[in-house]
């Protein structure tokens, strides 16, 4: 009995951790089913909440691990941790973020509804949930969210400018809970094929319009390893890139990545600005660059249009834990203090902020994993045109993290309706178009310049204009409902 229940969390673990290959760079979509099933099938056979709580933490460990194992590589490779110490800090995180499908499974035995619901619809609703929470609290970590597993060719992708991915994957679960509790029903697998139609004919449309002529872009890709990215004794190197990407540069905007210049833009040589400038004539060259603020503590990481002093400057509001800001100081001051890491306290930007004007494009920026929250990027429309994302994911380097990344800015532009442009340091840079595919791209870790043109969009798509408020409120409508139904039909039984 121990040997087959042994057998069984390992299963479930495998099956959690199979999920990895449903998203990029594989985008094995159809497999992130087989993934959830595990999940589903555990939770609702377990003999009480407390084993069907088991079943959904060991999955969920599974999971993690498998799609956020590239943790260790910053804190063991680039960060210096010793190895142990780096796997368990992956692991804990794991371990935390474990918790939510563990809570929804066990609330899934715990909460008033009919029997017959409790498969096809409570569970399903409760791991959603579980998800949203995962993606807010404590400044959230939407990673992987099983919806983005099927952005953007698989059809119910096609709900993705509705209800956004976070929709997508709600849709995603209660079709194969649909499936499991009721596979000898002819019209459930109608429904479920129906669903399925409906998303690929709504992937056709055109939810946003173009306007005006294509716009040149190129988007470097600097490709400049991260132990040398801070070393201000590759500092010149560093900038001589820039400056070579610069002049190689043909579109009309000209894009360098997150943190291009490894310092403060008050720090540089004002000849060397001039340069820059003078590289891209009556062009537009963008980049990212840490800012200092009024105050002496207070900086930003930031991007600018540097040939334009009238813009406005972009402060990247969502700070990356651990990476960026210390969330508790007393708590985990010592990892900072073991890591070394530059620029690590620093201060957040307004969640709204006015897009760069460049010609006709509204150029709303986003820095690093900002893209990974959907209603967060939201916010810069109906104004902007377009979107850019400046990142560094040479903390990475060698794993899928930069690949899951890409998906979830195909995840953005798709909501949006608007193109996204990635200029990152060591990848993946790329155009994507207003229905979230990859139009152009570079290789992983090479150095170049990404030359190609984007498409100015205007116009609101369902989620642009209420974001995840609807989905929210459908959950809201159906835990309520199944809950008031389970109540009225156990009064009828006692009556």
């Amino acid at each position: 009995m121990v040997i087959r229940r042994l057998a069984g969390l390992a299963l479930l673990a495998a099956l959690g951790a199979a999920s990895v290959f449903s998203f990029a760079p594989l985008y094995l979509g159809p497999l992130m089913p087989v993934a959830l099933a595990g999940w589903l099938w555990a939770a609702a056979r377990a003999p009480s909440a407390r084993s069907a709580a088991l079943a959904g933490y060991v999955w969920g460990l599974g999971y993690f691990v498998a799609n956020i194992y590239w943790i260790y590589i910053s804190l063991h490779t680039f960060g210096g941790m010793p190895s142990w110490m780096a796997a368990g800090c992956t692991l804990l995180l794991s371990a935390y973020m474990a918790l939510f499908p563990a809570l929804a499974a066990w609330l899934g035995r715990k909460l008033p509804c009919p029997e017959s619901l409790r498969l096809p619809l409570l569970l399903p609703t409760l791991f959603c949930v579980g998800e949203w929470l995962r993606g807010t609290l404590f400044t959230g970590f939407p990673w992987v969210e099983i919806g983005s597993s099927q952005i953007p060719v698989w059809p119910l992708a096609g709900y993705a400018p509705i209800i956004g991915s976070v929709g997508v994957g709600w849709l995603l679960i209660v079709g194969i809970a649909l499936a499991l509790a009721r596979y000898r029903d002819a019209r459930s697998w109608a429904g479920i094929a129906a669903l399925w139609l409906a998303g690929w004919g709504l992937l056709q449309l055109n939810w946003t319009t173009p306007v005006g002529k294509p716009v040149s872009v190129s988007l470097a890709q600097s490709n400049i390893s991260q132990d040398m990215k801070w070393d201000m004794a590759h500092y010149v190197d560093n900038l001589r890139v820039n400056l070579q990407q610069t002049q190689a540069a043909k579109g009309d905007i000209v894009v360098l990545p997150e943190t291009a210049i490894p310092s403060f833009l008050s720090d540089v040589p004002p000849w060397y600005l001039d340069t820059l400038r003078e590289a891209v004539g009556n062009r537009a060259l963008v980049l990212g660059v840490p800012l200092l603020g009024k105050a002496a503590d207070e900086y930003y990481n930031g991007a600018m249009v540097l040939t334009d002093p009238s813009q406005p400057v972009y402060k990247k509001h969502h700070l990356v834990p651990f990476g960026e800001f210390v969330p508790v100081p007393w708590l985990f001051g010592w990892m900072y203090r073991f890591l070394d890491m530059p620029l690590s306290g620093f201060s957040r930007g307004a969640d709204k902020q006015t897009p760069f004007s460049i010609g006709a494009t509204r150029l709303a920026a986003n820095i690093c994993y900002e893209d990974v929250f959907g209603s967060e990027i939201a916010q810069a429309l109906p104004e902007a045109t377009m979107l850019v994302n400046f990142s560094n994911l040479a903390w990475f380097d060698g794993s899928w993290a930069a690949e899951q990344q890409l998906q979830m800015s195909q995840a953005r532009a798709l909501e949006t309706g608007r193109y996204m442009l990635r200029s990152t340091n060591t990848g993946v840079t790329a155009i994507i178009d207003a229905h979230g595919r990859v139009t152009q791209r570079l290789p992983q870790r090479v150095r170049g310049v990404l030359e190609g043109t984007a498409t100015n969009h205007i116009g609101l798509t369902p989620y642009g204009r209420w974001k995840n408020g609807p989905i929210l409120l459908i959950w809201v409508v159906v835990l309520l409902g199944l809950g008031m139904w389970a109540r009225r039909s156990s009064s009828q039984r006692q009556s």
